[in-house]
């Protein structure tokens, strides 16, 4: 894991050097970047670490007959697997902790590093809740619902347009704030002014609100599928079914926080056989080989099971686990023959 995360660091932190230095950032802030970017980094190297541990364990023992040798004992196969499976679901359950609870909150933290510190753009987040609520012009503070996927529309906002002693001057309730013709415009408006003991309401459509300059720097305010946990990616997901927008995409997302973190679990039943029966002449570059075309294999998979979701061809659960069910019962089946020819 250690050395797949030392490649990883160098291939990134060359992508970005040019940033850090056109920015001028400091070498600390380079470092604390980095360091709340690891667990991002981690999730996608846990099932190759695990694959290779497992090549590289078992392949050695096959290859100085120790396997031969505890069969000799009395020790059945399934006895001499099972901590390595043990260790598979332990690796498992880490990864799914680890894109659940530790990848979120790090993630969030680097982007604020990176957008803030680095880049040195306005942080316009006042707190995030249930609801998102942002900086605005005009002294304003908005409370928005949701955001579209495509990133070019809010829905169900309330802004707070507020004096210097911070009372309101100005309410507006809006259906939306759509990006149309290089502006953020509302619709289905109402506003809403203070006037005396009573209060003024006039319409507010076509009104400009241009509360961030760009459908693009949403990115830094709205939240990527893998920076959200499970229980936040399915709220986003029923608010978009509710609101009537195509939720696909997201659910394909959704249902594969469940089914990657297996992935560590089925890299190592799928690599145990392989290692005990075939990986028998050769170092550890036989096995690394291995270790790279099957998760090349898997992943490949994974991304055509993905893409066929994302454009409703397959169903989004399908989708999602295609390459887990694929490569489970093809593990499943090569452990059983190991089984029985060696029983």
């Amino acid at each position: 894991m250690a050395g797949i995360l030392t490649v990883y660091l160098c291939v990134d932190f060359l992508q970005k050097a040019d940033d850090f230095i056109r920015h001028q950032a400091n070498l600390s802030t380079i470092i604390s970047y980095f360091l709340y970017s690891l667990p991002a980094m981690a999730a996608p190297s846990i099932p190759m670490a695990a694959l290779i541990a497992t090549l590289l364990s078992l392949s050695a023992l096959s290859r100085h007959n120790e396997i031969v040798a505890m069969r000799a004992s009395g020790v059945s196969l399934g006895r001499i697997i099972a901590p390595v499976v043990a260790g598979g679901l332990m690796i498992a359950a880490f990864a799914f902790l680890n894109n659940e609870i530790i990848t979120p909150a790090y993630s969030e933290r680097a982007n604020h590093i990176r957008n803030v510190e680095i880049e040195k753009k306005e942080q316009k987040i006042v707190f995030q809740q249930r609801h998102l609520w942002l900086r605005g012009p005009d002294n304003s503070i908005a409370n928005i619902d949701l955001i579209t996927p495509d990133r070019t529309e809010m829905l169900n906002l309330h802004i707070y347009k507020l004096n210097p002693d911070f009372s309101v001057r100005e309410r507006i309730t809006a259906g939306s704030l759509l990006w149309q013709d290089g502006a953020w415009r509302l619709r289905n408006a109402w506003k809403f002014t203070p006037s005396g003991d009573g209060m003024i309401s006039q319409p507010a459509d076509g009104e400009v609100y241009n509360i961030v300059d760009n459908p693009q720097d949403l990115g830094m305010i709205a939240k990527r599928s893998e920076e959200m946990s499970f229980n936040e990616l399915w709220e986003y997901v029923r608010k978009l079914k509710s609101s009537g927008y195509n939720a696909t995409r997201y659910e394909v997302d959704l249902y594969g926080k469940l089914a990657f973190p297996l992935s560590s679990l089925l890299m190592v039943l799928i690599a145990t056989p392989l290692s005990l029966q075939r990986v028998r002449s050769g170092g550890a570059g036989t096995s690394i080989a291995f270790a790279v075309m099957i998760a090349f294999s898997y992943w490949g998979l994974m991304s055509v099971g993905a893409a066929l979701g994302r454009s409703g061809t397959l169903h989004p659960a399908i989708a999602a686990w295609i390459a887990n069910i694929v490569f489970g019962s093809a593990a499943v089946y090569v452990l059983r023959r190991m089984h029985m020819s060696n029983g």
